[in-house]
């Protein structure tokens, strides 16, 4: 073949493959709520072994970047800062976020990545343990800002809220004594005390369940619907291979 035919077939290839690298290039991805269980490696976010759900989502999406070709790259903003910078800019995305009818119409979804059983979380110094769900209604649960935990929870009849500026802060307001309530999964409360250096003897989980929350990737309303589909055929092949149990031993348990 010669070189003039050599020469086509490359730009031919380049040409091909070109919507396909800038598309991967044009999303910035972010997290947020990371605790001690993500670690910065040169410039790139990783799971720590073991770490918990934080360092699974982080390596899941790690797994699936390498799987589209994008690059390893992503911020860590506080929660409402990330969805403010999704639902108001372009080619971007956020994850670990809770979908709830409220939010749908405002991102693209892919996931989810994992759903977590959270349970109501008490100061261990309340002087009436909390017993069952209807008395849970009656009491003020901090919820942080930005996070899906109020309309889930309003969506079962709760109306008392204490908002914080994060779940660290509504840990701090249930020690004090000016919320009764938090929810949580209790993987993640173990994070939140490591983060907000907590004595877990301050608090206890009680035996009601607040629900389930559904954690996803939200995609910017601009993002092709071909792109958002491309990442959730990925997240399916992954889930049905070995690696996504590899990932969730190394890193979740």
């Amino acid at each position: 073949m010669s070189r003039g035919i050599w020469r086509l077939a490359f730009f031919i290839l380049a040409w091909a493959l070109l919507p396909g690298l800038c598309r991967a290039q044009a999303l910035q991805f972010y997290t947020h709520s990371i605790g001690d269980q993500v670690q910065v490696r040169g410039e790139a976010l990783q799971g720590k072994p073991h770490g918990g759900k934080r360092a699974f989502h982080v390596e899941v999406v790690r797994a699936l970047m390498a799987d589209l070709g994008y690059p390893d790259a992503i911020t860590v903003v506080p929660f409402a800062r990330g969805m403010k910078l999704v639902q108001e800019g372009s080619h971007r995305a956020l994850f670990n976020v809770i979908r709830t009818p409220g939010r749908e119409s405002s991102f693209k979804w892919v996931g989810p990545l994992l759903i977590d059983r959270d349970w109501f979380y008490e100061s261990s110094q309340s002087a009436n343990p909390l017993l069952g769900i209807e008395q849970a209604r009656s009491l003020a649960v901090c919820v942080a800002n930005g996070t899906g935990y109020e309309e889930l929870l309003a969506r079962q009849g709760f109306s008392r809220f204490e908002r914080g500026v994060s779940y660290e802060t509504c840990l701090r307001m249930l020690k004090a004594g000016r919320a009764a309530l938090m929810a949580s999964s209790e993987e993640n409360f173990r994070g939140l005390l490591a983060s907000a250096g907590l004595n877990a003897a301050d608090f206890r989980r009680t035996p009601v369940e607040a629900g389930a929350s559904p954690g996803y990737i939200a995609f910017s309303l601009d993002t092709p619907d071909a792109e958002v589909q491309r990442w959730s055929r990925a997240l399916e092949k992954l889930r049905a291979s070995p690696l996504w149990s590899q990932l969730y031993v190394a890193y979740h348990d």
